[in-house]
């Protein structure tokens, strides 16, 4: 007799939502795109978006009877037609997550061994070595996800430790007076500009705090899934959330905003934090962006096939060639996986026509990475909104629930969605202000997207055509 396999508890489940989301690479991004007002700006974004989006997500969860994931949950809402576009859409915007986080991880990698950005006079190079992180990380993913899933519980526990460090010393010391803060705070600092350039960057933090639903595919392989995946969802969405924020101050305690860059920033922190405790700096950043390299990976090779499983393994048959949606003994689908790693490996290539085109140097090569991401990441959160409003609407009477008013619960996911709207037409809107436009930029950031999820309602159409002839003649 088969020995049934061990659940995952709260705490490992809340690990695989943490490592696959919190990352310090945000905090430091948004503090150089924003300056202080980008702690605010965590505040508003955790209320207004990452709290009742991550309570979705748990009324959800807790509701299905199926294997769990945004299909299932869009499908409630919005019928299998919208679900189809609503998780399509989720799955193009982790084709191009992928790409951007492939694309940058040479640059943590260089500071890791050379303790410097050896990439700012060679931008070039980024996009093939990010394909051949790529390739190596879908191997890795074509293994078994779930031996990741215990090292993601473990790395995420190395991250809890490590960000820790970093935000509990410098609070600490400048709280008791032995430190002072590197940075001046003052009221009009922190007040957010409402301009242009915020509402483009504002999309980031969007994109910082996405994720909960990663673990989804999980919840009947979670102990008690009705009870605890919720409450996984809530505390490592509590955890994200005020980790953000807290991080973000110790960051302005160890280093003058006008110091930090996108590129550097991340191994620069880490090394005034050295340098202040009297260590040597160099060595304390190049060790601690070692173990954030190995927790990206980590959290890539899960990222390379949750979503794989939330796509193909839900939707219903026909709606993809057979091929696609067949998966191994492990449950992991070998042929999707390699496609999408020829399509993120052709996507990481695509930014070499704005560096050809004069788009020069790490800083602006991460800006173009993050606003493509930010953009294409919302538009799944957009549906499952507008799904959730239909399904309270229409008497969803889920175990859990995150009001049990339905007025109050139908408002906050139209605030969800006016959100999530929001931060689609933002990002990359700042490019339009620039003198001259530079329309490549513009072109991949807006057009990159719209084009995939084009793309992948013509493949439906011609699967379903091609399932209901080979059904007709069966």
């Amino acid at each position: 007799m088969e020995e049934p396999r061990k659940k995952m508890s709260v705490l490992t489940v809340s690990m695989l939502i943490v490592v696959t989301t919190f990352g310090f690479i945000n905090v430091v991004d948004n503090l150089a795109a924003m300056g202080l007002a980008a702690i605010p700006s965590w505040v508003i974004v955790g209320f207004l978006y990452f709290l009742p989006l991550a309570l979705i997500l748990a009324e959800f969860a807790s509701d299905t009877s199926k294997a769990g994931g945004i299909y299932s949950y869009m499908e409630r809402g919005l019928g299998p037609t919208w679900a189809f576009v609503g998780t399509w859409s989720y799955f193009v915007s982790n084709l191009i997550y992928l790409q951007s986080v492939f694309s940058k991880l040479p640059i943590r990698i260089s500071l890791a061994v050379a303790g410097s950005d050896v990439f700012e006079t060679a931008t070039a190079l980024l996009p093939v070595l990010g394909l051949l992180l790529c390739l190596g990380c879908t191997f890795l993913a074509s293994r078994g996800v779930r031996t990741f899933s215990r090292f993601g519980d473990w790395m995420g526990k190395v991250t809890l430790a490590q960000v820790a460090v970093l935000v509990l010393i410098p609070l600490t010391a400048v709280a008791i007076g032995s430190w002072k803060s590197a940075t001046e705070y003052t009221a009009s600092a922190l007040v957010p500009k409402l301009n242009m350039e915020y509402f483009s960057t504002f999309s980031w933090l969007l994109f910082a705090v996405s994720g909960a639903e990663v673990a989804a595919p999980y919840v009947q392989e979670t102990r008690d899934p009705h009870r605890n995946f919720p409450r996984a969802i809530l505390f490592s969405t509590l955890w994200i959330g005020g980790t953000y924020i807290l991080a973000s101050v110790a960051v302005t305690f160890l280093l003058p905003l006008e110091e930090l860059t996108k590129a550097t920033g991340i191994y620069d922190v880490w090394v005034a934090l050295g340098n202040s405790l009297g260590l040597p700096g160099d060595a304390v950043g190049r060790v601690s962006m070692t173990a954030i390299v190995i927790g990206n990976l980590a959290a890539y090779v899960i990222w390379m096939e949750s979503p794989l499983r939330a796509m193909f393994a839900e939707v219903p048959a026909g709606t993809f060639p057979k091929r696609l949606t067949r998966s191994d003994a492990s449950g992991t689908p070998q042929f999707a996986l390699w496609t999408q790693a020829a399509v993120v490996c052709t996507l990481i290539l695509i930014p070499l026509l704005s560096i050809l085109a004069g788009l020069q140097g790490s800083e602006a090569f991460i800006s173009l990475l993050n606003d493509l991401a930010s953009l294409s990441l919302v538009v799944p959160y957009v549906f499952i909104a507008l799904s959730y409003v239909q399904a309270r609407r229409n008497g969803m009477d889920a175990p859990f629930k995150m009001v049990r008013s339905t007025p109050v619960a139908v408002a906050i996911g139209v605030v969800v969605l006016v959100v999530s709207a929001a931060g689609y037409f933002g990002a990359g809107l700042y490019a339009l202000e620039s003198d001259p436009i530079d329309w490549v930029y513009v072109g991949i950031v807006y057009g990159g997207p719209i084009l995939l999820v084009l793309l992948g309602v013509l493949l439906r159409a011609w699967s379903l055509r091609a399932f209901r002839r080979s059904e007709r003649s069966g």
